[in-house]
């Protein structure tokens, strides 16, 4: 019997392309869990979970009354407590930093609030938009917080007060020197005391992420950065450094303590040291030593509590001696 040979094609292997395949899909696969990661961590870092405000009584507090005003485009409700000094037409703001409410060291805030009226000064403390008991849920970094600012300057002024400091910490300190650089009432505001404020906001930004976000370490971490600006509409014109020349003829005392690991320490002495080249007489600098950031208050409150007041008596002494 003759066998008729038979050709076999030679069988072209798969395994490169489906290997190439499964590569393109987990590298896609990873872009998408990193960039779910990032959304989700930059989400968080601009919703902080709101510190309610407490109901407190009158034995840990100085008189006050609860107070509200709308500020914003959209008209939104800030809420604070106003805290009268006799008839006192000297007011002092204070604005919380990240993350806190218009008690920006719980209740021993009320130590520095007492000193403050007792010194014979209005303190109108207030819960930031996103903040307390405020309206909104989104922190922008300074963006709305300090058109909230202005907004309590504003309040300030038809109330009938003259004379205005305001004194911020961290974020808020440095939405306060914003919104004294644009206020309308720039003549009324005789002082600012800024405690650990950040020059350039991406600083602070980078701060934030490493605080908080799981892939800090990593390269993603500039997917956080990419999130966090497009959902809080954060820019360059929210840095200090280029509003120091608007800011030359209101004296500023500028706080910061010793911190290692974060840069916060160096923005708040550089915004000095470039201060004071401007108006070397208006501007004033203490490192309170306190080992954490935006701690001085609690590092030692008496001696943060005298810097306050004195500052304050100079500023009110040089306000009436101009008029």
């Amino acid at each position: 019997m003759q066998l008729n040979p038979v050709a076999y094609a030679e069988r072209k292997s798969i395994l490169p392309k489906n290997i190439f395949l499964a590569s393109i899909y987990i590298i896609i696969l990873i872009i998408i869990i990193t960039a779910i990661i990032s959304f989700v961590s930059a989400y968080r870092i601009t919703h902080p979970s709101k510190l309610e405000t407490p109901q407190i009584s009158s034995n840990i507090a100085p008189n006050y009354k609860n107070i509200s005003f709308y500020t914003g485009d959209a008209e939104e409700k800030i809420n604070g407590w106003y805290f009268p000094s006799g008839t006192s037409k000297t007011s002092v703001l204070l604005v919380h930093g990240y993350g806190k409410n218009r008690l920006q060291f719980d209740e021993d805030t009320f130590k520095l609030i007492s000193r403050l009226t007792n010194e014979g000064l209005n303190v109108l403390t207030i819960d930031l938009r996103g903040s307390g008991n405020s309206a909104g849920s989104m922190s922008t970094f300074g963006r709305n917080e300090t058109q909230d600012v202005l907004s309590s300057i504003k309040y300030l002024k038809q109330q009938g007060t003259d004379k205005i400091i305001l004194i911020g910490f961290s974020t808020g300190a440095s939405s306060c020197l914003s919104a004294a650089a644009e206020s309308p009432y720039k003549d009324s505001i005789i002082g600012v005391i800024g405690d650990s404020p950040y020059s350039i906001v991406d600083n602070y930004i980078d701060y934030a992420i490493n605080s908080s976000s799981i892939i800090s370490d990593t390269p993603a971490r500039h997917a956080v950065d990419f999130f966090i600006k497009k959902l809080t509409k954060v820019s360059n014109d929210m840095d200090i450094i280029p509003k120091l020349p608007l800011l030359t003829q209101i004296p500023l005392l500028l706080i910061d303590g010793f911190q290692q690991d974060i840069p916060a320490s160096d923005n708040t002495r550089l915004l000095y040291e470039m201060y004071y080249r401007k108006n070397p007489a208006n501007a004033n600098y203490w490192n309170s030593g306190a080992p954490e950031y935006c701690q001085s208050f609690s590092h030692n409150p008496e001696k943060y509590m005298d810097k306050v007041a004195e500052f304050i008596r100079v500023c009110i002494k040089d306000s009436n001696r101009k008029k």
